[in-house]
């Protein structure tokens, strides 16, 4: 079902409101009229210049230290959320990313379990965020859709948001919602601040996919050669002791059969790896290469 996502502005939003209601249940939240930068200053020639690993560009992000200065102020309830016991942060939590009009994102959830708190600078961004409890496929033990370029969102399939961010809101993107983004103005720049909570959610289809994951790649250290590019011993920006917070109620037979489900994606994957590839080159094409 096509869904209507809720709007607050950031006055209106006590923080015991946003815990309650949104951060806890891991409801999206669009928080709006944040405004806590200077775009004079903040402007896309500053950024390439400050924050610019190089390695990330495919990625489409640049990882950054957490700033709170003249030019980057973090807004409180980003500040009152990564302060919190019960989530955990990783060394450089901000990230900013830079898209030209046109450039749009494969549908992913991202990895490590995280929640993002992402900001919008400048620009337009259209968002289509999917259920956790109505997933679209995974490409085998992988966070990217399996989908091909014609995908649409059935709603008679999936619970979904579609909706826009301006300047001035922070969307709060819980961990395993599948988000398709698209850039509609001519430079789109965006704040993302990434956290991971300390306990698993077994509430959904992709949390329980996320732990069997998670023990899967702890028990069987080939697997993460095989099949994933980040360093698992930092998974949330903890490492074992996240690790074992999340698998250690999962069964050796769940686990198994999270292997042999994933495996089972493969014919599938091998129909629609040219599309998918083609769809990756587009995202990563002119990340950061904006006029």
């Amino acid at each position: 079902m096509k869904l209507d996502i809720d709007k607050v502005a950031l006055p209106d939003l006590k923080d015991s409101v946003f815990i309650e209601q949104y951060l806890i249940p891991e409801k999206p939240l669009i928080i709006s009229q944040v405004n806590t930068f200077d775009t004079n200053i903040l402007t896309p020639n500053y950024v390439l210049e400050h924050f610019t690993d190089e390695t990330k560009r495919e990625a489409g992000w640049f990882d950054a230290d957490l700033v709170d200065n003249g030019t980057i102020q973090i807004p409180t309830i980003v500040k009152m959320i990564l302060a919190r016991e019960d989530m955990s942060v990783r060394q450089s939590p901000m990230r900013l990313f830079m898209q030209p009009q046109g450039h749009v994102t494969l549908p992913h959830y991202d990895g490590n379990s995280l929640h993002g708190l992402n900001q919008q600078v400048l620009g337009k961004k259209h968002w289509i965020i999917t259920s956790p409890n109505t997933p679209l496929p995974s490409i085998p033990f992988m966070f990217a859709g399996l989908v091909g370029k014609d995908f649409t969102y059935n709603p008679d399939k999936f619970d979904f948001y579609e909706f826009d961010t301006l300047p001035g809101d922070i969307l709060f993107l819980p961990r395993y919602w599948y988000h398709e983004v698209h850039s509609m103005e001519p430079i789109n720049l965006n704040l993302n601040w990434v956290f991971t909570p300390t306990t698993p959610n077994l509430n959904s289809i992709l949390g329980r996919r996320e732990v069997e994951i998670v023990k899967l790649r702890n028990t069987m250290p080939l697997v993460n050669s095989a099949f994933f590019p980040d360093k698992f011993s930092n998974y949330g920006g903890q490492g074992k002791e996240l690790i074992d917070a999340y698998s250690k109620d999962v069964s050796n037979w769940k686990m198994l059969r999270r292997l042999f489900q994933e495996l089972a994606g493969y014919p599938k994957l091998l129909i629609l790896a040219k599309q998918i590839k083609q769809r990756a080159a587009e995202f990563s094409k002119n990340n950061f290469n904006v006029k």
